[in-house]
């Protein structure tokens, strides 16, 4: 559907609300933090996006919420030393946490450093930056705190892009930290959602070259995303695929999990930054209803965790997730369908908007289904992780949701009430209210069909005896003809 990072998704609304807050749109997806709350709350979407954006991403080191200020451990001039150790002592208890005396020692020491002419890009001048933003932050002067973390990253960008600037080994490093900057903009700056997604877009893209240079398999992932993007959904093609194949993940006899094909060191230092990036990407597109551009991200980013060897119970939380998100896009789907229908157009149309529903209700299925035949190969303990329940507990219900509203009931029932129970278990507690809410609207469907039947049955019986009757009653129709006459 964002908890911290390394959390870090009719019905639908379920599902949506389940996507934002964890994004506030569907089923429940832990997205891992802060921002998707805040943004559910500004761009309140239905229930199952909630989930989505709770649960979104399952990956990443720095959550959105918790700020690891990238303080550097190195040598600096003595001047500099000393300057920031009272800063330091200003905001440490002993210096009863004067906030504001910090900040003025902090950028003293940013003007002496300057002074040394320090290059602007090593750890230890961004690392006296930092500082600087977080007594802003904690001062509550958001605004100039997001003013020096734009600083940092225009910087990053900057030399990212700028040939032979930044030597070759020392690339890696840099967008490790230029990726961790931009997450933290993107958090100060939740009322810009369209800057956040063009800021986020454009950075993540430098890593994602990056880590082409060093694979032709991953360079391969890559590209085919950027034709996926080039393609119209309204084709009548498959317009998605499920990434996770039924050999994607393997036990091995000594009950550790084997990735086919996984490219670890391609990904590195880098590799938890990136998808971090891209999961908060998506869950901006689902709060701001770029649903499309959410599916497309979060099916190449969860391919591409399989490449980098990402933990288990991130890629089935990943997959979850997925799954998810293609039920939103058929709930899409379906209401173009029924607006062609409405108003009278082409049956091509129509049958176009159809297509694309049941392949969205169909790998919806697909990513469901996965995750649970797969989790049952993992080793006891591996199953027992935060990661593994939930994604267990939102497919569940996932497919739950799908069931019912396909009109399969009875299976429903029993799939919603397991995911209850999975959710309990696993203190997902979006999830047990949102299974809850789902039971609930069940019950009450299957009460209005009770009645209607025992209509239907009534009425069957009462034109039965009137049929066994027949000839001992007038003729009901000759009756009328007759009355008419006279």
């Amino acid at each position: 559907m964002f908890r911290s990072c390394r959390q870090l998704r009719g019905s639908a609304p379920i599902l949506r609300q389940l996507c934002t807050s964890r994004i506030q749109t569907g089923p429940s997806l832990r997205f891992s933090s802060h921002y998707a709350r805040q943004h559910a709350s500004n761009y309140g979407r239905r229930s199952w996006s909630k989930i989505i954006l709770t649960t979104l991403g399952g990956i990443g080191l720095i959550g959105l919420s918790a700020w690891w200020v990238y303080w550097p451990h190195h040598t600096f001039p003595k001047s500099v030393a000393k300057i920031l150790r009272k800063g330091l002592w200003a905001e440490s208890d002993k210096g009863e946490k004067d906030y504001q005396t910090a900040l003025k020692h902090y950028l003293e020491a940013l003007e002496e450093a300057d002074k040394f002419e320090l290059d602007p890009l090593s750890d230890e001048y961004t690392g006296i930056q930092l500082k600087v933003g977080e007594m802003y932050e904690r001062l509550n002067m958001n605004q100039d705190a997001l003013m020096v973390y734009s600083e940092i990253a225009s910087a990053y960008l900057d030399a990212l892009t700028t040939p032979g600037k930044i030597p070759i080994p020392r690339r890696p490093h840099i967008i490790q930290k230029d990726l961790r900057v931009v997450v933290k903009i993107v958090e100060l700056n939740k009322g810009n959602p369209y800057a956040s997604k063009m800021l986020l877009m454009t950075h993540f893209l430098i890593a994602q070259e990056e880590v082409a240079k060093r694979s032709k398999t991953v360079s391969k992932l890559i590209k085919e995303e950027k034709e996926q993007i080039l393609q119209e959904v309204s084709q009548q093609q498959s317009p998605y695929s499920n990434p996770i194949k039924e050999d994607s993940l393997k036990v091995g006899e000594d009950e550790k999990i084997v990735v086919i094909e996984k490219n670890r060191d391609a990904w590195e230092p880098f590799r938890d930054e990136l998808f971090n990036a891209r999961d908060l990407y998506v869950a901006i597109s689902l709060a701001t209803g770029d649903l499309q551009s959410a599916v497309r991200t979060k099916i190449a980013t969860t391919e591409w965790m399989l490449n980098a060897d990402c933990d288990p119970g991130e890629i089935l939380m990943s997959q979850a997730n997925l799954g998810s998100l293609m039920y939103l896009q058929a709930e899409e789907f379906e209401a173009k369908e029924y607006r062609a229908i409405k108003q009278k157009l082409e049956e091509s149309k129509i049958a176009s908007e159809r297509f694309n529903k049941k392949s969205c209700l169909d790998l919806a299925l697909k990513c469901y289904e996965s995750v649970l035949a797969f989790s049952k190969q993992l080793p006891a303990q591996l199953r027992r992780e935060e990661n593994v329940e939930e994604s267990i507990a939102l497919s569940t219900y996932g497919l739950g949701v799908i069931k019912l509203h396909l009109g399969e009931l009875d299976t429903a029932k029993n799939l919603l009430r397991e995911s209850r129970l999975r959710a309990k278990g696993s203190g997902f507690n979006d999830l047990v209210v949102e299974a809850e809410r789902e039971l609930e609207k069940l019950g009450k469907e299957v009460e209005k069909l009770e009645k209607e039947n025992t209509q239907k049955e009534y009425e069957q019986e009462r034109i039965k005896k009137l049929l066994e009757n027949k000839g001992e009653q007038p003729d009901i129709e000759l009756d009328i003809q007759l009355n008419k006459h006279k």
